[in-house]
């Protein structure tokens, strides 16, 4: 499957106007700010992505930790590791992720940075 046929969950840690982008370019995003779900464990959001099939985007590395050291099952994680967490930079990194729309699979782990994108499945 191709990254835009992927719901996401979108991280306490990610901008509205980040989620705003997404929508906009078609994304089904169930955010957490927006949804009351703030301060859920990241054990719990990783839960309900594998119940409703959403890669989480987030800034945060625990929930690299958590599934590849601790083996928490999870549907896929989209993780924004860039040196500036900036609405417009991570919209500028995603608008050219969108253009690319690489091949992924559900159960992955996705590194995205400024320069490179690197994928581990789970």
């Amino acid at each position: 499957m191709r990254l835009s046929d992927f719901k996401l969950l979108t991280d306490e840690n990610i901008s509205p106007r980040v989620v705003a982008f997404l929508r906009e370019n078609g994304f089904n995003v169930l955010d957490v700010k927006e949804s009351a779900l703030n301060g859920t464990t990241d054990h719990i959001l990783l839960e309900l992505a594998l119940k409703e099939q959403r890669f989480i985007m987030t800034h945060d590395a625990d929930f690299g930790t958590l599934t590849i050291n601790n083996q928490h099952p999870c549907y896929g994680v989209l993780y924004l590791r860039l040196m500036k967490q900036s609405a417009l930079n991570v919209i500028a990194v995603l608008k050219t992720l969108i253009a690319m729309n690489p091949e992924l699979s559900a159960g992955s782990l996705v590194v995205i940075e400024e320069t490179r994108i690197r994928v581990r499945v789970l």
